[in-house]
């Protein structure tokens, strides 16, 4: 299939990668640009980190010299991107920020400072709870980009709310007759009333399960409910 990869870069090349070994076309047109923000005021006092992504991982390590504290992810490629950036203490909650919270709660070291976009997809703070306090830090924003879609294409792969979100309001037109794959239901939100011919969501939040929708065997079946 000729599949529009719309995450941002360079993770969209990660993507692409992955579907042309399985014998798909990716076409890599992200919907989204991070535009990292500069840091202003102090930073909060923390003896652990959360990480919601990776862009995330790479734009805060740039600025800690200090790769000893507890690092908590919300999934096992944002984790990879913390050990690359040299944090050595590192969790994984292999899922979405539910579970990044949940694996937070029981015996997280606080405060926790969660750097991330300015505009979370999800009140971290406020789903771990009172007990273990989190600062929010906004390192970065995401942009809808100007590129236009791709000419033709067979379905297009959402990994965010975000991507998804710009997709309804800069390409809804493109979407009839094609198949949208979405990471999560969350993800696929947005999708439900442009026309797809099936949004098919992944099993789990990762992109493994994500391109797991994509085997041949789960196409002829119906949609999961949006």
């Amino acid at each position: 299939m000729r599949l529009w990869v719309t995450r941002t870069v360079p993770a969209a090349h990660e993507t692409a990668a992955r579907l042309a070994a399985l014998g798909h076309t990716p076409l890599v047109a992200p919907l989204l640009v991070v535009r990292p923000l500069p840091l202003t005021g102090p930073v909060p006092d923390h003896a652990a980190l959360a990480f919601t992504g990776r862009n995330a991982v790479v734009l805060w390590s740039a600025h800690d010299p200090d790769r000893s504290r507890p690092v908590y992810c919300v999934g096992d490629a944002t984790a990879d991107a913390a050990r690359a950036a040299g944090y050595t203490d590192v969790h994984s909650a292999s899922g979405d920020v539910r579970d990044l919270a949940a694996l937070i709660r029981p015996d997280a070291p606080g405060p926790i400072l969660a750097p991330g976009p300015a505009r979370p997809a999800a009140d971290l703070a406020a789903l771990v709870g009172p007990n273990t306090p989190v600062h929010t830090l906004a390192v970065y924003e995401t942009v809808e980009a100007d590129d236009p879609a791709p000419v033709a294409f067979d379905g297009v792969l959402f990994h965010s709310p975000r991507a998804a979100a710009a997709f309804a309001h800069r390409h809804a037109g493109t979407a009839p007759g094609r198949l949208a794959f979405a990471m999560s239901p969350a993800v696929a939100a947005p999708l439900k009333a442009l026309g797809f011919s099936g949004v098919r969501i992944a099993a789990r939040p990762d992109e493994q399960a994500l391109i797991d929708t994509l085997d041949a065997q789960t196409l002829g079946k119906p949609p999961r409910p949006v």
